[in-house]
């Protein structure tokens, strides 16, 4: 028996909160299983984390993905601070 994850799934949307505020998905993207869309959540996690640090300097970022009938099946999300530290 096929594990859940490679069973095959179809379209899923990728929507994305951070500072900037929510971005809603509307197009998705298709993928053969849900193991492959969960290998493209952790890659626009870091893709958004990349871009937002540059801007914010410490924040939340949030990916929801959802399924074809529109339930949040997986979610990444990650937290970032960057800190001046005194020197001794």
């Amino acid at each position: 028996m096929a594990a859940e994850k490679d069973v095959i799934m179809g379209r899923f949307f990728f929507d994305i909160s951070n500072g900037d505020g929510d971005s809603t998905d509307d197009d998705g993207v298709e993928f053969p299983t849900a193991a492959a869309a969960e290998d493209e959540l952790a890659k626009v996690l870091g893709d958004v984390v990349r871009e937002a640090v540059v801007r914010e300097r410490n924040g939340r970022v949030v990916v929801r993905v959802r399924d074809e009938s529109g339930n949040v099946c997986m979610k990444g999300m990650l937290d970032f601070a960057i800190e001046n530290l005194p020197t001794s």
